[in-house]
């Protein structure tokens, strides 16, 4: 008998089932691990989210200058503190504050502003109706924040030698996006507050638990802190985080 060379049909269908076999488990394990991963990432952007509301909170309350409500359990609105300093420049409409002087972050057209006014010896204030970059110059070396003033400086108000003082009242609380979904927002509250601007999301809705504020009372009846429960949810993957951040005290 002649001997046959080759595969034969039988064993190569042999070898494709087994290729089928092999290729059938690599897919499902790489199925597995991008599924693994899409979950790991959508755990990790939902603690991010809380961390996100938690800083902003504690850091807002931080420079409160002790006006701070809270208003039912999803909203808090604060008057914070953005830069204590004395112009480097003035006119009637204008005001420079250099960039050497410390500031939690730049005025914005909508902040209140206020002077000692030292005729009368107490603060004038205003608005902020503009604001932009100073480029260094004479009197301003390392440039600095150029504020256009909603009123004109009074004669009696020496901007230069007492330091103006710039602060922002917002409220931040748990608003619906227009596709439903639920984050936290910032509404600047002037003469009026505006509409809400996102600022870290999406959360679960109120009534899961998205955003819970609690106010606690010191000994003496005043409010001592403010007790944060955040829920964020991702893909279905929630986080959850909790903290007590301390309100300043009363003036």
């Amino acid at each position: 008998m002649r001997r046959r060379d080759g595969t034969g049909l039988a064993e190569l269908l042999v070898a494709l089932a087994l290729a089928g076999v092999i290729l059938a488990a690599a897919t499902r394990a790489l199925a597995q691990h991008l599924a693994l991963h899409r979950t790991r990432d959508a755990r990790s952007r939902a603690a991010e989210i809380v961390r996100e509301v938690h800083d902003v909170l504690r850091a807002e309350l931080g420079h409160a200058a002790g006006d701070v409500r809270v208003l039912g359990d999803t909203a808090v609105q604060v008057a914070s503190v953005r830069v204590l300093a004395r112009a480097c420049h003035q006119d009637l409409a204008r005001l420079v504050l250099p960039a050497t002087e410390l500031s939690w972050s730049a005025p914005r057209a909508g902040d209140s502003l206020a002077v000692m006014d030292t005729l009368v010896r107490r603060e004038w204030r205003t608005v902020i109706a503009a604001a932009g970059t100073q480029r260094a110059s004479a009197e301003c070396p390392a440039g600095g924040t150029r504020v256009t003033l909603g009123a004109s400086l009074p004669a009696s108000v020496p901007a230069r030698a007492v330091p103006a003082r710039v602060w922002r009242t917002v409220r931040y609380m748990a608003y619906r996006a227009g596709d439903g979904s639920w984050w936290l927002g910032e509404r600047q509250c002037t003469s009026g507050c505006g509409a809400a601007q996102p600022i870290a999301g999406p959360l679960l809705p109120p009534a899961q638990g998205g955003l819970r504020l609690r106010e606690g009372l010191g000994g003496n009846g005043r409010p001592r802190f403010l007790d944060v429960s955040v829920r964020a949810v991702v893909a279905t993957r929630t986080a959850s985080l909790s903290s007590r951040l301390p309100l300043p005290a009363a003036p």
